[in-house]
Parts: structure tokens; C-alpha cells; sequence
């Protein structure tokens, strides 16, 4: 009976995929998914599992950027379909328990996408695979490791458990043992790969493949500097934007540009577009300015975006250009469409609030009264209200308060209660435009135009120097 119901399950699996497939390609010949790895989930169990587990799959997409796709707990899918351009896919499975597991599939390839033991599975259905083909990092923690974590994963784990805590410790002894083993493992690992192929029990190919991601976490470690307590930030970036071998496109490099560009930040802020440059045409390099700039224009206005992106046109592809500008374009192009709730029950939509100010530049407070650092800025933005009223500028608050009754309260009681410039936005969930500029995020300020038009999406506090730099120069250009 029991292997009845096994074969049962798999010829259901099967032909659960067979219709998927159909259903994607519109009935036309399989050969037009050549281009793609299909990934199928056994069943709706799995994504319960993976919604839970808050995971997500990491990949590149065609244009060779960075891409993710999350298993949220409100909405579900069976499948998914990664167009691929080179021959592999290299795919990354996360977990918000820092669990990761790294897949490698041939261009082609449909995947049943499985949970054995509490741990993704994933199985090739069109092809015969070797052995540790395919889940080889869970395969090697049980019998090459024989433990979940890896000494590379303890070791980083300790470094910024030690570098992160607010109460300092002395683990120089220990960081230097995690690191020696990590780098013992890493080494036992790259003797392993050749005895499997050498066996017969892994491919040549994938093992090439997971010798190079052994070789770069063997050359990232060594920058860890356990004596000083700190990440040789700028030798690392010298050294692997120098080692073309690290110029080859994977998903991997993706978390450690992040890193590094945030070692970068705190140790050569002042340098740093001079370490990234922009010139080189390699991989690691063009990925470096690319997550640069995705964090630069979040801090700019429109203007000044479209400036820095039209500085570097022929530093990166044009698609990924235009990746950068999509979001703000988005934008730009959506309705304000927030209703609003004013003191004494008056109610109407923002852009009515933006004709009331027309021919003003409108500054606009987001807020909740759950947030400390917003309700400690309102002195600033009283301030910055006194400096410019008589200059043309305004400062609007909206609160995203769902309690509204507290929102009034807390409004007077911080002397924010303007009838026509304090309000409380009364679609939070259903407002599309508080959804595009993420409005989780808060403090968070907006500036509009005379016209009523969106100039910065993320304009600076308003005990900042910059933001009177920036009003200054509008009104001054205006005027």
C-alpha cells in the first residue's frame, strides 16, 4: 500500500506539472520554455511551510541584476518561472532564520520544489541529475560537515554577534579559532568537490561552479581583520574589482557588494566615489556603482536623480538605468490618491489639499503618533514653518494613525494642530500611493512643487541643513 501511494503521489506530481506547463506556454510546443527553470511546489503545504519561514529565492535575472521573490503569507502560487539567459541558474534560498541554501539548474530544467526533513528539496523532473547535483549544500552539511551550520556561517555569525553588541567584549581568541576553521572547512570542502567528481557522483560542471563560490568565500575571509576588530574594506574592494575571475555574473556577489558598500560608507565615505569609480567594464564593478546609486537616489530629488543617472549612461546598460529610474517614473505618474480626515470631521482628498496651496511649495510630514523620532522632529518643523511661510512654502502633516481619536490628542498636545495643515489619512491600506513610496518608512517627507508636482520623494529632515540649501535654491530659481 505504501509504495502505492508513492507512486500515486508522483504521477500526480507530474501531471500537476504537465498542466502547469500547458498553462503557461498556451498549449504551444514545450521547446519555447527552453529559455526558462520552472519550479513547481508539491503542494500547498509548501508554501504554508516557506510563508512561515518568511523565505525568499534570490536569483538574476536576465539583464543579470539582482532579483528575489518572497512567499508572503497573503497571497500564493504554485510555480515559478525564471527566464535564464546563460546556460545555469544560480538560485539562493533564504530564511529569516538566516538558514541559506544555494541551488545551481541547467537552463530548461523543471523543478519540484519539495521540504524534506524541515529543509528545502528541490528535484530536476526532465533530466537525470548525479547525486549531489543539485542539493549539495545540505547533503554536505550531513555528511561532510555533519552539522546544520557550516564554521563559515559560525564564524560570521560570532563577528557581528561580537562588532554588533552594545555592550563591548574581547572575543579575539575565539573569532580567530571560528576563522581558522572556517578556513580549514573551506579547504576540506575543495578536496571533497574533486573526490565526488572523480566518483562519479557530481558533475564536472556544477563542481566548477561550487569551487568558485569556495574560492570566494575563502578570498572574503581573509579580510576580516580579528587584531583590529574590523573588515579590510578597502583592500577587498581593490582586490576583487583587480581579480577578473571574480568578474563572472553570480547571485552570490549580490549580499557581499551590499556589505562591502556599507564597509565602504563608514570607513571611506569620503572617498568613495573614487574607490568605486565607474569605468571598468567587469561585472563586480559595474555591480558596485549600480548598488551606489540605487541608495544615492533615494536622498535625491527628481531633478537631481535624473542628473546623476545621465552622469553615468555610459558606466552602466541601459537597462539597468532604467531599472533605477522605474520606480521614481512609477511614481511620478501616480495619483495622491489619500483621503483625508481634517480637526472637526472635515474630509478631502489630498490633491484638494495641494490646489488650497497652490503656487506654494508644500513640505509634507509623514507621521504616526506611535513614532517617537517623528513627534521629536515637530519642534523643527514648526521652525522650518516660521523660516519660510512668508517665502512661499508650507509644512503639511498627514498622519497614518489608524486610531484616530489619538491622533487628535496627540496633535494638540505637541501643538501641531493646524485646521488647514494637519490631517489624518483615512485609506491607509487601500491608498496606492502611500504603497509606492513604502510608507512604513516614516519619518518621512515629501516636497511638492507649486504646481502640485512631486519634486523629492525623500526630502531631508527638517533640522537639516540641506533641506534649506534645497528650499532656497527652488524659491530662488522661482522668484
Amino acid at each position: 500500500m505504501g509504495k502505492n501511494r508513492q507512486a500515486l503521489k508522483k504521477a500526480l506530481c507530474w501531471i500537476h506539472l504537465g498542466i502547469l506547463v500547458i498553462g503557461y506556454t498556451g498549449c504551444k510546443p514545450a521547446h519555447r520554455d527552453q529559455g526558462k527553470v520552472v519550479l513547481v511546489l508539491e503542494d500547498s503545504v509548501v508554501y504554508d511551510f516557506l510563508s512561515q519561514k518568511k523565505a525568499s529565492l534570490h536569483f538574476l535575472e536576465k539583464n543579470s541584476l539582482p532579483e528575489k521573490t518572497e512567499f508572503r503569507p497573503d497571497t500564493a502560487f504554485t510555480q515559478l518561472s525564471v527566464d535564464v539567459e546563460r546556460d545555469w541558474l544560480e538560485l539562493i534560498y533564504k530564511e529569516s532564520t538566516q538558514a541559506v541554501y544555494s541551488y545551481i539548474f541547467q537552463k530548461g530544467n523543471s523543478v519540484l520544489f519539495k521540504i524534506s526533513e524541515g529543509k528545502p528539496w528541490m528535484q530536476v523532473l526532465n533530466r537525470t541529475t548525479k547525486k549531489y547535483d543539485i542539493n549539495w549544500e545540505a547533503i554536505r552539511n550531513r555528511n561532510l560537515i555533519k552539522r546544520q551550520h557550516t564554521s563559515l556561517e559560525d564564524f560570521y555569525f560570532l563577528w557581528n554577534s561580537t562588532f554588533n553588541s552594545l555592550i563591548p567584549v574581547n572575543m579575539k581568541s575565539e573569532l580567530q579559532l571560528a576563522k581558522s576553521a572556517a578556513a580549514a572547512e573551506l579547504n576540506r570542502e575543495r578536496f571533497w568537490l574533486d573526490s565526488l567528481v572523480n566518483n562519479g557522483l557530481l558533475t564536472n560542471s556544477y563542481s566548477e561552479l561550487f569551487a568558485e563560490r569556495n574560492r570566494f568565500e575563502s578570498s572574503k575571509i581573509g579580510f576580516f581583520v580579528i587584531e583590529d576588530g574590523a573588515f579590510d574594506a578597502l583592500v577587498a574592494t581593490q582586490n576583487f574589482l583587480s581579480d577578473s575571475s571574480f568578474e563572472k555574473h553570480h547571485i552570490f556577489l549580490d549580499d557581499y557588494v551590499d556589505f562591502l558598500l556599507g564597509q565602504l560608507i563608514v570607513q571611506h565615505s569620503e572617498t568613495l566615489g573614487q574607490i568605486i569609480g565607474g569605468t571598468s567594464d567587469g561585472y563586480f564593478s559595474k555591480l558596485m556603482l549600480y548598488k551606489r546609486l540605487k541608495r544615492q537616489v533615494h536622498e535625491l530629488s527628481f531633478v537631481e536623480i535624473d542628473q546623476l543617472l545621465t552622469i553615468n549612461m555610459s558606466n552602466l546598460p541601459a537597462e539597468w538605468l532604467k531599472k533605477l529610474r522605474a520606480p521614481f517614473g512609477k511614481l511620478l505618474s501616480q495619483d495622491p490618491d489619500m483621503e483625508l480626515q481634517a480637526i472637526g470631521e472635515k474630509r478631502l482628498g489630498f490633491d484638494e489639499v495641494l490646489d488650497q496651496k497652490n503656487g506654494m511649495y508644500v513640505y509634507v510630514d509623514l507621521w504616526a503618533a506611535w513614532c517617537i523620532p517623528c513627534i521629536r522632529s515637530f519642534p523643527d518643523s514648526r521652525l522650518l514653518q516660521e523660516e519660510y511661510e512668508d517665502k512661499g512654502m508650507e509644512v503639511v502633516y498627514l498622519s497614518v494613525d489608524k486610531n484616530h481619536k489619538f491622533w487628535e490628542e496627540v496633535i494638540r498636545k505637541y501643538e501641531i494642530a493646524f485646521p488647514d495643515r494637519s490631517y489624518v489619512v483615512m485609506n491607509i491600506d487601500k491608498s496606492a500611493y502611500l504603497k509606492e513610496i513604502n510608507v512604513e518608512l516614516i519619518p518621512r517627507y515629501l516636497l511638492f512643487g507649486p504646481r502640485g508636482k512631486l519634486i523629492h520623494q525623500n526630502a531631508p529632515r527638517p533640522e537639516s541643513k540641506e533641506i534649506r540649501d534645497l528650499l532656497d535654491s527652488l524659491i530662488s530659481k522661482s522668484g
